[in-house]
């Protein structure tokens, strides 16, 4: 009998497109996390100006002159640039998924689409007897993927459906299939996508809202849980996309439970490598993953979590349940005890902008430390019981 588990042909086509999208993403998120958050790091770790002050209001006081002010300025400059890079990365994901469906043709309209979905189209409306142009609640990321197969699975239609001499082809490609899709495009977006995804989105942030704080303490706890299940893969990126959407534009909740809940797993598995001999006086691990360990913490402390996946993919499903329940643990931890991160960053350069670091600090060696132990004694026990055999050679 066969017992290999065929994985489900609609859910493989999914999944490609949208790693797709995303792998083109990250590069935009690293660029403008690294340029924000140096921006960050002059005001506010090096020139010590309290966080609650922005950059600009910092210049305004007229305290600063000379290298002091030209700083300031250049920390500015940085902070625009840096995070408008953010603000692409949802339009370059739904520009590149179009892309990996429908092609070339499809890609400029799902950047419009996803842009869109960061920044809607307003409306007129009648307001106190006055029109007004009046935008709409953003869809974030919900929008962005809806658009981004919905116009790439049309550029496919149109492209499949329209035949045309040879000499109209390209006609047909740079002409009418992109006003075609950018119309349709932009009926969608308007009068669909965007009412649907803005109320889902408006009634969440109300939810939350409301609940106060254990409504906060809820989106953490599905928020780590989220990030560290499949260490850097589609839900751990879902999760991020909508972290990000209560982040910016509008400060509604911060991102303090993901990115602690990013580096928990890697460094619990990586220290299980350091402290197995110590804890039960023998190695639970082949040699190559003692090397694996270290690589993991440094790649965590960078805000890489695919470090561990060797971890996960020798033993799932006790290693996955483990470092999840662990990055909920932590996390939970660093949220309750008063770590606030706005900057949506887990690398330690954005440490210097937390608000109460000892607390996030706090939250990561929990949650890592119940991971680490958790993991060697169960290792050691399969050794005993003759489960798992391991060489235990210096």
């Amino acid at each position: 009998m066969e017992k290999i588990k065929k994985e489900n042909p609609i859910w493989r086509e999914f999944n490609k497109h949208v790693m797709t999208g995303i792998s083109y993403m990250i590069p935009v998120l690293i660029m403008g996390g690294l340029i924000g958050a140096f921006s960050q790091m002059i005001p506010y770790v090096f020139m010590k100006i309290d966080p609650s002050i922005s950059i600009l209001d910092a210049v305004s006081t007229g305290n600063y002159a000379g290298a002091s002010l030209s700083a300031l300025k250049i920390a500015h400059i940085m902070e625009v640039f840096g995070f408008t890079l953010f603000s692409f990365a949802i339009p370059m994901f739904a520009a590149f998924t179009a892309n990996s469906i429908g092609g070339k043709t499809a890609l400029g309209v799902g950047f419009i689409g996803g842009y869109i979905a960061n920044k809607p189209v307003a409306l007129l409306k009648l307001i106190d007897g006055k029109w007004d142009s009046v935008p709409p609640a953003p869809s974030g990321f919900l929008g962005a993927i809806l658009i981004a197969f919905i116009v790439g699975y049309f550029v496919k239609y149109l492209n499949k459906k329209i035949k045309m001499p040879h000499n109209w082809l390209a006609f047909k490609s740079t002409f009418l299939v992109p006003l075609l899709t950018s119309l349709f495009c932009m009926i969608v977006m308007v009068f669909l996508i965007t009412p649907f995804g803005g109320w889902i989105n408006t009634q969440i942030k109300e939810v939350l809202e409301a609940a106060g704080k254990s409504g906060q303490l809820v989106y953490a706890l599905v928020l780590s849980a989220a990030t560290a299940f499949d260490l850097g893969g589609p839900v751990n990126k879902a999760a991020g996309f909508v972290a990000l959407g209560f982040v910016t534009p509008d400060r509604i909740l911060p991102i303090t439970a993901r990115t602690i809940a990013i580096v928990i797993p890697s460094i619990g598995l990586g220290l299980s490598t350091l402290i197995d001999r110590k804890l039960v006086g023998r190695k639970v691990y082949e040699d190559q993953f003692y090397e694996i360990g270290k690589t993991a913490m440094f790649l965590a402390l960078m805000g890489i979590s695919e470090g561990a996946i060797p971890f996960a993919l020798e033993r799932p499903k006790f290693v996955i349940p483990l470092y999840v329940v662990g990055a909920v643990i932590g996390s939970m931890t660093g949220v309750i005890l008063g770590a606030v991160q706005w900057f949506p960053e887990s690398a330690i350069w954005a440490w210097p902008m937390i608000k109460n670091l000892p607390a996030y600090i706090i939250g990561i060696l929990l949650g890592a430390s119940i991971i680490a132990v958790v993991n060697v004694y169960y290792r050691n026990n399969l050794i005993k019981a003759g489960k798992l055999s391991v060489t235990d050679e210096d």
